[in-house]
């Protein structure tokens, strides 16, 4: 799957790029905990304590594959945050690279609760 996201590593990833990061990891056919640790760039203690609360909100799901190892899957609703993700990097994107637009037009107002 290609992303519009393409982590940086010169800055600090927030919270949310992590799970963003494990959970396209764990795309597909899903992938063993060491595997996604590597691919999400992530230390050891941080895979406990993401997994923990990514499997109590059901956004990655555990199975095992036929040689009994243990494989983690991004779950329907893990799908819909990602998706979420990208559409919101997708308008701050275009929202950041398009200094052009006239900040008093109306796109920017429709960020405007008070309107």
């Amino acid at each position: 799957m290609n992303s519009y996201y393409e982590p940086k590593s010169e800055r600090h990833r927030s919270k949310v790029d992590i799970v963003y990061d494990i959970l396209i990891s764990a795309m597909g056919g899903g992938a063993k905990k060491t595997h996604i640790l590597y691919r999400a760039n992530i230390s050891s203690t941080q895979v406990e304590s993401y997994f923990s609360a990514l499997l109590a909100h059901n956004l990655i799901e555990k199975s095992h594959d036929l040689d009994g190892n243990t494989i983690y899957r991004t779950t329907e609703k893990g799908m819909r945050f990602i998706e979420c993700c990208e559409e919101i990097r997708s308008l701050i994107g275009l929202v950041m690279n398009n200094r052009r637009i006239d900040p008093m037009s109306d796109f920017f107002y429709a960020f405007d609760r008070r309107r």
